[in-house]
């Protein structure tokens, strides 16, 4: 079954260099607290904006001479920001918001819907129902009934819908972003008794 997508989480990274691990970092926090101060007006209220991931790490060169050992050039500090939105419209907003202020990857992006229970019982409605319909055509072809299930395995998904962004160029116009559906499948695997069918 398909379902609208109505919610979206977007990772954006900031990524910066420096001489000096320090350099590095306090490049870091001054361009993601410009990136936190432009998505929080897009977001909207009922958005979940939180630090995803951090991390400062060492560049090196390779040395000139095969026994020469890599010398550390500089820092690298990345800073990833989870921003959840209960509102898939205003995904472009929160994009362009920051990539102007000064995010310089898109780590992640996905969208799903905020609530597949319902789907996912019709779903498994459906896959059973299509389970008796087809072990009945095969006991009716045996000359057999079904009796009782025996056994009854049922699995189901809950994937998440990620789609192909059409465009990620930082310049006025919004980034244009397709949410799509999400599918939500069952399977059922039922094992039944048979019983003889009627005499013909």
């Amino acid at each position: 079954m398909d379902l609208p997508a109505d919610r979206a989480r977007i990772v954006l990274a900031v990524e910066t260099v420096g001489a000096t691990a320090g350099e590095a970092s306090t490049a870091n926090a001054e361009a993601m607290q410009r990136v936190l101060a432009s998505v929080r007006g897009p977001a909207g209220p009922g958005a979940r904006i939180e630090t995803s991931g951090y991390s400062l790490a060492p560049r090196y060169r390779q040395g000139l001479q095969r026994d020469e050992a890599p010398q550390i050039v500089g820092y690298r500090a990345s800073n990833q920001l989870e921003v959840v939105l209960d509102e898939v419209d205003r995904m472009s907003g929160v994009l362009d918001a920051a990539l102007e202020a000064g995010a310089n990857r898109v780590a992640g992006l996905s969208f799903f819907a905020s609530d597949t229970d319902a789907a996912r019982l019709e779903a498994l409605r459906q896959a059973t129902d299509r389970a008796r319909t087809e072990a009945e055509a095969v006991a009716g072809a045996l000359g057999m009934i079904l009796l009782s299930p025996e056994t009854v395995q049922v699995s189901s998904t809950r994937p998440v819908f990620q789609p192909e962004m059409r465009a990620m160029a930082m310049q006025a116009a919004d980034t244009p972003v397709e949410p799509g559906t999400q599918t939500v499948q069952a399977n059922v695997t039922i094992t039944w008794r048979l019983g003889p069918g009627a005499r013909r």
